[in-house]
């Protein structure tokens, strides 16, 4: 369950987010998309019922195994791909893709989640708002140019580069210059015989393609998600079968039904979790704009 306050809405100008938001929630769906059930509100906050996802945040898990093999991250990747894709086709930009923001079904498949920054972008448009995590932002939103659904293509490379070496391509622990690095220096990649870690030729062009600084000559950039599932890296996934959920994942989430141990220890031990207090200033931000809450 999603709590909402209402004056946190109304202070932030996120009403319209928050729209588009449920609106993804609850009348998309798809096998790699986490779907809502049911939405209702009381005079302090909105609630979204979600589908539970027991295994988790993709990040826990990278965090565990340190990198996957690129197998397994092939099947993980296609599969954030498609999500991507299918967003993309409805004309809605993700902006926020990471790995706290995939989760690990029971199943091994993925779900992409957390639409909080998704916006609405027509064909030939362009976003102007600056939104996102820090180590993913794509080049134009630095620059403030204006993006489309090519941001999300950035970010797919960022994500892949970190599945298969273990951090961001681009990562700093000074954000100045990381933000430098981002805007102007070549992907790197680790040397197998110094450090153990190897990525492929078919993988490190894909991506190059995928993280290329002008948005205009980024894989996809034309030919969408389907361009990229094109690429030689794919070659041997079977992605219809992988879109019907057919294929053996090579790492699966170590769950038994109900267990809690991929979430926050802090929440789930927690038995004294209270809703916050909202303050009488705040509550009457509420109550003079409740008319914006009808019928949400």
């Amino acid at each position: 369950m999603k709590c909402i306050r209402k004056d946190v809405v109304l202070e932030n100008d996120s009403m319209s987010s928050l729209k588009l938001e449920k609106e993804i929630l609850y009348n998309i769906e798809h096998p790699f998309i986490v779907s809502m059930d049911y939405v209702f509100q009381n005079a302090q906050r909105i609630f979204f019922i979600m589908d539970f996802i027991e295994g988790g945040e993709l990040f826990r898990h990278l965090v565990k195994v340190r990198r996957f093999p690129e197998e397994q991250a092939k099947f993980m990747i296609a599969q954030v791909a498609i999500a991507l894709g299918h967003l993309h086709e409805k004309e809605i930009v993700y902006r926020d893709l990471k790995p706290e923001n995939v989760l690990f079904n029971k199943d091994g498949y993925l779900l992409l989640a957390d639409f909080g920054l998704a916006t609405k972008v027509s064909k030939n448009k362009l976003a102007r708002s600056f939104c996102g995590t820090a180590e993913y932002l794509a080049p134009e939103m630095l620059k403030g140019q204006g993006h489309d659904h090519t941001v999300d293509t950035w970010t797919l490379g960022i994500l892949l580069y970190e599945m298969l070496v273990g951090i961001p391509p681009f990562f700093h622990k000074n954000k100045h210059q990381m933000f430098f690095l981002i805007q102007e220096a070549s992907v790197t990649y680790p040397d197998p015989e110094r450090h153990k870690i190897y990525v492929s030729p078919d993988a490190q062009d894909l991506i190059n393609k995928l993280l290329a600084k002008s948005r205009h000559k980024r894989l996809g950039a034309t030919g969408g998600v389907a361009e990229i599932l094109k690429h030689p890296f794919f070659n041997n996934l079977d992605i219809e079968a992988l879109k019907a959920k057919k294929l053996t994942p090579q790492y699966m989430p170590d769950i038994n039904e109900g267990e809690l141990k991929y979430f926050d220890q802090r929440l789930v031990n927690d038995n004294q979790l209270e809703l916050s207090v909202i303050p009488n200033e705040r509550q009457k931000l509420i109550n003079k704009n409740k008319g914006m809450f009808t019928n949400f």
